[in-house]
């Protein structure tokens, strides 16, 4: 806007010449914040400003300025295209003319942040109709309040506002639409600025962003996204109306709402899809499980956006003797202790009914069966053993330690009080953050019990109390420190199970890469050569299968010839260069492992498919940082055409 503009509008009208000239700028201002809310008095293909303001804005604007009636009137018919010249798309949010629609606003139902479905026409008639010109136009405008979580100005009371199409009894809301008689909702797009995560409450999706960097970079937990957001816009709760509704605190499960739809808007749409949700879901939670499912789906094995990616780091180009080029990539396959609650069936993947369960729905008869190893006989009432003293021995001692734990950790709490101020001195975990719940995976075995000799002789007893987790996630890492994929190993990780996740991994043989390093390589090309299947025993043929050069000099015998003699590195004149070094970095999985670790305190009570959902996404986020990073080093960072592999 130029300034001989504006004194040019204002020498028309002598009212306004006598106004303060910051009266006027906070006019324009404020009336551009509520283009939006003012067009909605005249029909959407009118882009001129309307001759007068909606009754509701007029007061707005005349008691937040303090100016008369009459003024407020000619002002809006001298500036109002000054007004509608900027871009209505994107308004400026100045957080100093906050303050007046909190106190003016609010009452009139006028919202700093207006909430409207981006169209004023129904999608699904011009979907449907044969008559592709005409417009259907969208009426009975509603609005109820909400609590907009906002990046730059905290939390924000406000009004969404929906539409009706009458032909097609369809309803369309800021983020999404849906049918009178439909049960689903669907979602516009990847568009939106900001994302309802409940019926009142809406989060910006710039936020959103900002957790998920938080959780990404520095393992910050839901709760503790909350909890800073809330401590940082402390302030701002005070100016805020006490006599508003709905609460201003953000909440652990606003952040998980937020997380989940922001993420799955971004998958759908980067696939060409559009995301459809229940619409009368009981919960939100229930709501997102079918949509978290699917994109599970997607993302097992081959899913993740940098499966097929190769740089100077971990693929080697050469020509052969035909002169054709050739592609060597190199990945490391290791485990990570983390987890998430299972059935404590050894390899049962069915999830559980409930996080505090032991079982799942198909196995909840061994509830009734007594927990020490390889006994059969039911349990006493009450009890999780049988009627053997040996047994009830076990059980005895472990609720001994039950008892003691609680004690332990009671005198830990009151000494942690004593010392609170030491606690940002470290990043190291305190005890108390270490110490297991009663209820979880307890191994107690009768020779910890007091000394003598057992009725049942020398043999060992081994009862298993408690919740059981998963035994690893299995990481397949570029040797760049791209994370390609991983797979959640149930009962162990034994080399069968390292050899289905390789399957999944790379499903055709020409995916597969030319090296893959393991530091228990020696144990599957033992079992491969063992398998009495030609397919399975010959899938590896054409691939490298060494240990990792620390283990095979640090964890495996030289008397192993076996070993020395299938996956010594040195075998392969390709693993090295031309001055004698090693090409590809072997240990490339230690710095994912040690990142994908710190995730257990955040996932380690999650249920399964959310667990699944969140690490995949956090590698998901961490692989766009890594991939930024080498072309910024210069290692020339691609992806291999999908149709070349699979």
């Amino acid at each position: 806007m130029l300034l001989s503009t504006l004194l040019e509008s204002i020498k028309s009208e002598p009212a306004l010449c006598s106004l303060d000239y910051r009266i006027i700028i906070q006019f324009i201002d404020l009336a551009r914040l509520l283009r939006a809310q003012i067009s909605y008095t005249q029909p959407y293909y009118i882009t001129t400003p309307p001759a007068h303001l909606p009754i509701n804005i007029h007061e707005f604007l005349r008691t937040s300025l303090n100016i008369p009636d009459e003024t407020t009137k000619n002002a809006w018919a001298v500036l109002n295209t000054l007004v509608w010249e900027e871009d209505p798309a994107k308004p400026q949010y100045t957080l100093e003319l906050l303050p007046l629609f909190l106190q003016f606003g609010l009452s009139r139902q006028i919202s700093f942040i207006p909430l409207y479905p981006p169209t004023r026409t129904c999608l699904e008639c011009k979907h449907t109709s044969a008559n592709i010109t005409s417009d259907y136009i969208l009426a009975e405008l509603r609005s109820h309040p909400v609590t907009i979580f906002t990046h730059e100005c905290g939390p924000i009371p406000g009004y969404s506002c929906s539409l009706y199409c009458r032909a097609c009894k369809t309803r369309y809301y800021h983020d999404y639409y849906v049918h009178a008689d439909a049960t689903k909702r669907t979602y516009y797009g990847n568009s939106s600025p900001h994302l309802q995560i409940a019926m009142h409450y809406y989060v910006e999706r710039n936020l959103v962003e900002m957790f998920i960097s938080m959780m990404v970079n520095a393992w910050t937990s839901a709760t503790n996204c909350a909890r800073v957001y809330n401590e940082t816009f402390m302030d701002r709760h005070n100016s805020i109306p006490l006599t508003w509704e709905y609460r201003t605190q953000m909440n652990v499960g606003d952040v998980w709402n937020a997380f989940f739809i922001h993420s799955l808007m971004i998958h759908f749409s980067e696939n060409s899809l559009l995301l459809e949700l229940p619409h009368d879901a009981a919960s939100q939670a229930i709501r997102l499980e079918e949509a978290i499912s699917s994109r599970n789906a997607f993302m097992s094995g081959t899913g993740q956006d940098q499966w097929n990616h190769a740089c100077d780091l971990c693929c080697w180009i050469h020509d052969n003797i035909d002169g054709n080029p050739v592609y060597l990539r190199s990945v490391v396959i290791d485990g990570v202790t983390i987890g998430h609650p299972c059935c404590s069936v050894h390899n049962c993947t069915t999830p559980l009914d409930s996080m505090r369960d032991r079982y799942c729905p198909d196995h909840q008869e061994f509830i009734r069966i007594c927990v020490v190893t390889d006994c059969d006989q039911p349990t006493r009432s009450g009890t999780q053993t049988c009627i053997k003293p040996t047994h009830r021995a076990l059980e005895d001692y472990y609720n001994q330690q039950g008892k003691a734990m609680f004690q332990l950790r009671l005198r830990l709490e009151r000494a942690r009080a004593r010392t609170e101020h030491r606690a940002l001195e470290s990043l190291v975990p305190t005890g108390l953050d270490t110490i297991a719940d009663i209820n979880n995976d307890t191994e107690i075995t009768s020779d910890m019990l007091c000394d003598g000799k057992p009725e049942a002789g020398n043999r060992k007893l081994k009862a298993r109390f408690g919740r059981r987790w998963t035994h690893n996630d299995e990481l397949c890492t570029a040797s760049c420190g791209i994370i390609l994929g991983r797979m959640t190993f149930y009962g162990s990780e034994a080399p069968n199970g390292v050899r289905h996740f390789l399957m999944r991994m790379f499903p055709t043989k020409r995916s597969l890469p030319g090296v893959i390093w393991h530091d228990n390589n020696c144990q599957i090309v033992r079992m491969l050569r063992n398998d009495p299947d030609p397919y399975l025993s010959s899938y590896f043929d054409d691939c490298a299968l060494p240990v990792d050069v620390f283990h095979f000099k640090s964890k495996h015998k030289e008397k192993d010839l076996d070993c020395g003699h299938n996956c010594n590195p040195y075998i392969w004149p390709e693993l090295r260069t031309d001055d004698g070094k090693w090409r590809f970095n072997s240990s490339a999985a230690e710095q994912a492992n040690a990142w994908y670790g710190g995730f257990q305190a955040i996932a380690r009570e999650m249920r399964a498919e959310r667990y699944n959902f969140f690490l995949d996404e956090m590698i998901k986020r961490r692989n766009q940082l890594t991939f930024r990073k080498l072309e910024d080093k210069g290692h020339a960072p691609f992806n291999i055409p999908r149709s070349c592999l699979l």
